[in-house]
């Protein structure tokens, strides 16, 4: 702690020092430090004590630096130079740094298997932010929640909104290793029906979106049927049955086993206002998003299907789904950008 203290006492000098130099006389730089002319000469003679040597030689007219002195002047403009771009990028920071809440809209298993586990580091990094992940359950009609972010399947065109693709969830048929070992693996989707199924509701949501498993779903026994896609998912680690799922599970479950071949592959899309995307605390989830469903690190979400027993090579010790460099945003939205209250129609997966 004294050494903190110390130092801390010498750059109060050599800020004397470098006011005294640039203002060219100890009144001058009392004047412009609005202190007392006997505080600047005390902290001068403080200042060459410690240095062992003289800074300045006095005269009527003012002060001469001496060759210590030009030597000490060139080090302490650049630390006032330092110091200053510090207080600035400083407060640049504080002035953008993400503040208030964000509320975010998608399907309960994105948002209880994708999303939240990845929330560490995006909250870490913006302690001034707070998220509102809607994951509302309707089986029958689009959700509509007053979202500022959006996660929609298969998304449609609305006028003054962006809908950018991030990831592409390729469906097919999954049981656990232990569920096979005990009632027998399938070697078709038909064989398949000797299981109980676990049925999604949400599979017949919309006329845009395509089922996410083959026709044969609807000649299967459903054991269990819901609403909720984080249930079918427990029940099918719980070994209950065989269900219709996405295959980015298999990078986060290496016990599920897939099932013949994935069906046609739907789209995940960013869905927000193009009015608020400069806002800080939109951009910096924006940002966390597409690190969360970043194509290059993780093949599970890419357009072309990856089969999940390549998934090992990508997943390693790391855990597959955190993201990757979502850090914190440092532009500056502009004054007048507001954050309009919009209301996006997403789908339940």
């Amino acid at each position: 702690m004294k050494e903190v203290v110390r130092h801390r006492s010498d750059l109060s000098d050599l800020h004397v020092f470098y006011a005294v130099a640039v203002c060219g006389g100890l009144n001058a730089a009392a004047r412009s430090l609005r202190v007392d002319p006997s505080t600047v000469s005390r902290a001068l003679d403080q200042l060459e004590a410690r240095l062992n040597t003289r800074l300045v030689r006095r005269t009527a007219q003012g002060v001469v630096l001496t060759k210590a002195g030009e030597m000490a002047l060139a080090r302490v403009r650049t630390i006032e130079s330092q110091i200053e771009e510090m207080e600035h990028e400083v407060l640049d920071s504080e002035a953008t740094s993400p503040i208030g809440a964000v509320t975010l809209s998608c399907s309960d298993g994105v948002g209880a298997y994708l999303l939240t586990p990845a929330l560490t580091h995006l909250l870490r990094e913006n302690p001034k932010l707070d998220l509102r992940l809607d994951c509302g359950l309707w089986p029958n009609n689009p959700l509509e929640a007053d979202a500022e972010i959006a996660l929609v399947f298969n998304a449609e065109p609305v006028p003054g909104y962006v809908s950018r693709p991030v990831a592409y969830f390729h469906y097919g048929l999954f049981g656990t290793q232990s569920f096979f070992e005990l009632y027998g693996m399938p070697q078709s989707p038909e064989e398949a029906l000797r299981h109980p199924f676990l049925h999604h509701t949400a599979q017949k949501l919309t006329a845009n979106m395509p089922r996410k498993v083959p026709a044969f779903q609807d000649l299967a026994r459903r054991r269990v049927e819901t609403n909720s896609s984080a249930a079918v998912v427990e029940g099918v680690l719980a070994g209950i049955g065989i269900a219709g799922m996405p295959t980015v599970l298999a990078s986060l479950y290496p016990e599920l086993v897939m099932v013949g071949d994935a069906v046609e592959p739907l789209e995940l899309s960013l869905v927000y206002h193009r009015d608020i995307e400069r806002i800080p605390r939109i951009k910096v989830v924006l940002k966390w998003l597409e690190a969360v469903f970043d194509q290059k690190t993780k093949p599970w979400y890419r357009r072309e299907f990856v089969p999940p027993h390549e998934f090992a090579a990508f997943t390693g010790a790391q855990a597959p789904n955190l993201p990757l460099g979502a850090g914190k945003v440092t532009e500056r939205a502009p004054a007048e950008t507001q954050a309009p209250k919009r209301r996006i129609a997403t789908s339940g997966t």
